[in-house]
């Protein structure tokens, strides 16, 4: 039985050996290949020369992007921040083989700053580098197919329009295209996310036309933002003559359009009912009675405003192009909280006018105390004043009223009677028994006290009727003082609810139900691992 064994030993160590040959020897038959194919195609190889049989021959260059990220938007400075993944293809002539002379090499990946690579750049660059700086490997198949796939980060140029902050939506765009190689030498078109999609042609208003693509950018690897929602990434070649030194020249440009709203649930928490709050509380500090405590009201909203206004500071964009319309709405209750104090402070005045202090025309009196209550459900008064012009008249400054019936008449008046003792009672009083003189006498003295006494009561009675008028005058100021309390309420909150109404229909991406883009499933992955057949 030892020649099985032996058998059996022999075919486990050719199995080793031939296992060990095919993990160790061929990739290093592979490598050694693939070093060799590389010093062949980088012998007398110019990386500043085109890769073009002719001269005159435009080169076709495929461009595409994927958006990963939308970084920063920044209003005050009007940029946009976003993280792309370029995708570059074009046909490299130079850089061809036959796999069978190579080993079955098909496909190798060299360094981008050894061959040569298109100049393109982002011609409404903000800040840092228009160019690709990083240096990514390129990968080249057999037949002189490059893709070359560098990430970047790019911070374009975006005119930020602010005036419907915090429900804004904003379109922005990212202009590439070749730096020193016009549309002659180098031929750009868009690379389509969708391999079954087909630029289509269309015409602007000035008769400029392009080719365009719905879904210009990827998002297969797309992560979303946290204040913006993607609503479209379209994609169009312009070609445009521009005139030179050497005449007229066409340069050929690839335009990506992003339109972006912002999600406005933290600004609507933060912002909007916040101060709507502060708005509509105004309006009731006229339910208050004109008093200390009606100020005190009025004064502690304002603070509430300012101290709310001075953390609104972080959150609005510090632009001056254009007035956001948070701070329009912000202006409007700054507005109707000073207007609120003034006619506090004025009701006030009002309320607690002494009675004679000044006088009330009569078209006031007639509006204010006696058909406005009735209108608004006020309390009216049970009395109106009349003034007797023929028995008294009324001095406003002074306040007091002139008795008309003189008090220190020195010669009797038979005819005059006393308004408290009738002329009954004095004939009661009559002396039968006493003799004539001394009865004129006596009666003439008890005329003259008679007199005296009624004209102390008429002082006395003039002072209440000028105390009860008084106080008469005084309920009508506090009347029409509560009467513009309710004037004003009803039109602050009219004033109130039209702004509110306003605010809420001026806000655009309130009524914009268009859904926001998500990541798509990947068609390719980003390190280049498919190829797109170029036309040749």
């Amino acid at each position: 039985m030892w020649i099985p064994q032996r058998i059996f030993r022999c075919s486990y160590l050719v199995l080793q050996f031939a296992i060990l040959f095919i993990f160790n020897i061929l990739p290093i038959r592979a490598n050694k290949h693939t070093t060799q194919l590389l010093e062949n195609l980088m012998t007398d190889y110019n990386k500043a020369v085109r890769p073009v049989h002719n001269a005159s021959d435009a080169l076709k260059v495929k461009f595409g992007a994927n958006l990963c990220r939308l970084i920063d938007v920044d209003e005050v400075n009007q940029v946009l921040t976003t993280s792309l993944w370029l995708e570059m293809q074009w046909y490299d002539k130079k850089l061809t083989w036959n796999p069978s002379d190579w080993g079955g090499v098909e496909y190798v990946h060299i360094p981008s700053d050894q061959i040569w690579i298109p100049d393109i750049v982002l011609y409404n660059n903000a800040d840092g580098e228009p160019h690709i700086t990083i240096t990514s490997l390129a990968k080249i198949d057999h037949h002189g197919r490059v893709v070359w796939q560098p990430p970047s980060i790019y911070k374009s140029f975006c005119p930020i329009n602010i005036k419907y902050f915090p429900y804004d939506w904003q379109t922005c765009e990212m202009k590439f295209g070749g730096w020193s190689n016009d549309g002659e030498t180098l031929d750009l078109y868009q690379i389509p996310v969708d391999v079954n999609d087909e630029p289509q042609k269309k015409q602007q208003e000035d008769g400029v036309e392009f080719l365009y693509l719905e879904k210009g950018l990827g998002l297969s690897f797309y992560h979303e933002s946290a204040e913006w929602d993607l609503l479209s990434a379209t994609s169009s070649r312009y070609a445009q003559i521009y005139p030179g030194c050497c005449g007229q020249q066409y340069y050929i440009d690839i335009k990506y359009r992003i339109i972006i709203r912002r999600k406005a649930i933290f600004f609507t928490v933060t912002l909007t009912i916040p101060c709507m709050l502060i708005a509509n509380i105004t309006p009731f500090v006229f339910l208050i009675l004109p008093n200390e405590h009606k100020m005190t009201y009025s004064i502690s909203v304002l603070v509430a405003f300012s101290v709310f206004y001075l953390v609104l500071i972080d959150l609005i964009p510090p632009t001056s192009l254009s007035l956001s319309l948070i701070g329009v709405y912000l202006l409007f209750t700054l507005l109707i909280i000073s207007v609120s104090i003034i006619l506090s402070v004025v009701t006030i005045n009002m309320y607690r006018k002494q009675a004679f202090s000044s006088e009330m025309p009569h078209w006031q009196r007639w509006l204010f105390v006696q058909r406005l209550p009735k209108l608004l459900r006020l309390k009216t008064l049970e009395h109106s004043l009349e003034f007797d012009d023929a028995s008294e008249t009324t001095t406003p400054r002074t306040g007091s009223v002139s008795v008309t019936a003189s008090v220190t008449q020195k010669h009797p008046n038979p005819n005059n009677s006393s308004p408290v003792f009738p002329p009954q009672r004095l004939r009661l009083l009559s002396l039968v028994q006493m003799d004539e003189a001394l009865k004129q006498r006596c009666v003439a003295d008890n005329l003259d006290l008679f007199r005296k006494i009624a004209g102390h009561l008429k002082i006395i009675s003039a002072h209440f009727h000028n105390q009860q008028m008084e106080s008469k005058i005084t309920e009508e100021w506090q009347l029409m003082s509560l009467v513009i309390d309710r004037i004003f309420l009803i039109l602050f909150l009219a004033v109130s609810m039209a702004a509110n109404i306003m605010f809420i229909y001026n806000s655009p991406t309130l009524f914009d139900d268009r859904p926001s883009l998500i990541p798509s499933a990947a068609h390719k992955p980003l390190s280049g691992g498919t190829i797109n057949v170029l036309d040749t």
